[in-house]
């Protein structure tokens, strides 16, 4: 595959420019705005251009039907790999074995599900579940540099009750992992979301643009057709 970035439709084109290559970015936000979505337009627009795209589905929401929805051609399912780990230790061992596979994509979605429920309780597994968390993430960041290709991951957050901020769970570990992270809310209007950047190489923190959930993918918000 020869895209330099994997290219999103608008409003994200407009966003990010396309994800990068060689890099882990990072779409984080509560349950119900669309994470899933966006990895599904990546995905598809990875095997459109010829790659084969890894999915790691930690939460059970990849919907065939909804791919289907936003991509009606055949050749999809051939081209994307999808693996369903039930533990935080088998998500371990599946990402490190991906590190001799050949692929053009891979998508951890969600990077921190079943890490939520090992720490569930408050014991010394909590730390030994952020090393191993810390672990993961370095190597997916080593399989995107050294295959060249975009790692895409997602993340949940908590409410920081001090402050009042929607807060990445995953600590520091998933902020310094990220080369690129990109916060979803809702707006509070009816199937509106908001999508912007907290972190990125190139693109200054807090650009942001609106967008709504079609059957077709995303649009920006406000377009109507008549």
């Amino acid at each position: 595959m020869d895209q330099e970035k994997i290219l999103l439709p608008e409003p994200f084109h407009s966003l990010t420019g396309g994800i990068e290559k060689g890099a882990i970015t990072n779409f984080y936000g509560p349950p119900g705005v669309g994470k899933t979505n966006i990895c599904i337009l990546a995905s598809l627009e990875c095997i459109k251009n010829g790659g084969r795209v890894v999915y790691i589905d930690t939460e059970g929401g990849l919907s065939p039907e909804r791919i289907k929805q936003i991509h009606a051609g055949e050749g999809v399912f051939e081209k994307l790999i999808l693996i369903e780990p039930k533990t935080f230790e088998e998500q371990g061992v599946v990402i490190k074995n991906l590190e001799s596979q050949d692929f053009d994509m891979l998508i951890l979605d969600s990077s921190v599900a079943l890490y939520r429920l090992k720490c569930a309780d408050p014991t010394k597994e909590t730390l030994e579940a952020n090393k191993e968390l810390s672990i993961q993430f370095s190597v997916l960041s080593n399989i995107a540099r050294k295959k060249k290709i975009p790692v895409i991951i997602t993340a949940h957050t908590f409410k920081n009750w001090e402050t009042g901020e929607n807060q990445i769970i995953g600590g520091d570990s998933i902020k310094y992992w990220s080369k690129s992270i990109i916060f979803v809310e809702h707006t509070g209007k009816m199937s509106e979301r908001k999508a912007t950047i907290t972190k990125h190489r190139s693109i200054p923190e807090g650009k942001s643009v609106k967008f709504e959930i079609v059957e077709e993918g995303v649009r920006p918000s406000g377009f109507r057709i008549f």
